[in-house]
């Protein structure tokens, strides 16, 4: 769903405080309990979190987004449908969740300035800013020097990679899809971005790229994310969460086909499920396993 990045900006602030919410009283979950609808943000080309299949959204963000959405009706005592709402920028997203109008957004980078305005689940996944590169350029600060990077706007990998190469021209994207459409291109040579995106759609934006350097600029944790101060939406997203992630690591066929689809072996990620039960034990080992029926 939204690019792991992202410190809030003016913009997103503005739109998230200026606009009057009337139904404050009733808290995420009493309204998405109420209605039967479980409002979610989703992003074209944001793989491996999000991306447009036909007339829905698939992606490993949706898979826990969809597993939220499960254990919200098993709460709800009635279905709760999960709708996705498209958005066509970061900041729009952004803002979205931040006023309440939007109820999840799953596969978003932490940043301790987002978290000051929402609330952030159990990590869904671990990744870092990396780039795509041509050949001969490893992506250290010395050969990014006076070069142009794309980088999605608002964006942790615009951050960091204007702190760490600050002669480096950027130009920036709305969208993950813009970003990736302009490297394809060629408009760009050069693509700044959440690792585990960038190891996603290389083979489709730039097969003859490399993905640099071998140790990212910065590393943080991906989530979901709920509007502020809604601790019963938070507490189920995390049981939600914690209940995927064990069932994985029990072998469960399901879950682990679910999970290595975007992320796992034969995926454009290529992770082995080794690895992915090791994160996912360490995550449930800040909290606590579940015992699974």
């Amino acid at each position: 769903m939204l690019p792991r990045l992202i410190g809030l900006t003016a913009t997103a602030l503005g739109l998230a405080f200026a606009t009057v919410q009337p139904a404050l009283a009733e808290s995420v979950l009493d309204r998405v309990s109420r209605t039967g609808r479980l409002n979610a943000v989703v992003m074209d080309g944001d793989l491996p979190y999000s991306v447009k299949q036909g007339s829905g959204y698939a992606g490993l963000g949706l898979e826990f987004a969809q597993e939220i959405q499960s254990e919200l009706s098993d709460y709800a005592g009635k279905p709760v449908q999960l709708v996705p709402q498209p958005v066509g920028s970061v900041e729009q997203g952004i803002a979205g969740i931040a006023s309440g109008s939007v109820d999840l957004a799953c596969g978003v980078s932490f940043s301790w300035g987002r978290s000051m305005f929402v609330d952030y689940s159990l990590p869904i996944a671990l990744s870092g800013t990396r780039l795509i590169t041509p050949s001969g350029n490893d992506g250290t600060p010395a050969a990014l020097a006076g070069q142009t990077i794309g980088v999605v706007t608002n964006s942790v990998a615009a951050t960091t990679i204007g702190k760490a190469v600050p002669t480096a021209q950027l130009k920036t994207y709305d969208s993950p899809a813009a970003a990736l459409g302009a490297l394809k291109s060629g408009q760009i040579q050069i693509l700044a971005g959440d690792s585990l995106w960038l190891l996603a759609n290389q083979a489709s934006a730039d097969p003859k790229g490399q993905i640099t350097p071998v140790v990212p600029y910065n590393r943080a944790g991906v989530g979901c994310i709920v509007p502020e101060n809604n601790s019963g939406l938070l507490n189920l997203s995390n049981l939600a969460i914690a209940r995927l992630m064990q069932a994985y690591i029990n072998d469960d066929p399901k879950a682990q086909q679910r999970i290595n689809r975007w992320v796992g072996p034969g995926s454009s990620v290529n992770l082995s499920q080794d690895v992915i039960k090791a994160y996912f034990t360490n995550v449930l080992l800040s909290a606590a396993l579940i015992e699974l029926p």
